[in-house]
């Protein structure tokens, strides 16, 4: 049986993740410390793009 996917739940799996500010490792949201180089650099994900662009 096929589990279908919400896109709240796509949402959630792509953009809800730390990224280290020192290596740009992405870790889990619960992260402390980085997976990659155990830095305590880390920040939430940008939830849209950046840039003002036009």
């Amino acid at each position: 049986m096929l589990r279908t996917m919400t896109f709240k739940e796509a949402v959630d799996r792509l953009l809800n993740k730390k990224i280290c500010m020192k290596c740009y490792a992405r870790n889990p949201p619960n992260a402390t410390r980085c997976r990659r180089c155990g830095s305590h650099q880390l920040r939430p994900k940008a939830k849209e793009k950046r840039g003002g662009g036009k």
